[in-house]
């Protein structure tokens, strides 16, 4: 049971890192090359914060089951 919400889990983060840099590589906002460096610093902040513990705990936790 656990498998399959991690296995889901893992296809939707993904999904919204996929889509994520689609959307910087091809934006339709006009203005929004002015700020690219900046949101994608913070993008990238805000996934290595998030996806780096969730997959060293997710690790963690297979190698002690």
């Amino acid at each position: 049971m656990y498998l399959i919400l991690i296995i889901v889990s893992g296809i939707i983060c993904l999904l919204a890192l996929i889509t994520t840099i689609i959307i910087g590589v091809r934006p339709e906002d006009k203005t929004y090359t002015k700020t690219t460096k900046k949101r994608m610093i913070l993008l990238s902040l805000i996934y290595v914060v998030t996806f780096v513990p969730a997959l060293i705990f997710t690790i963690v936790y297979f190698y002690i089951m």
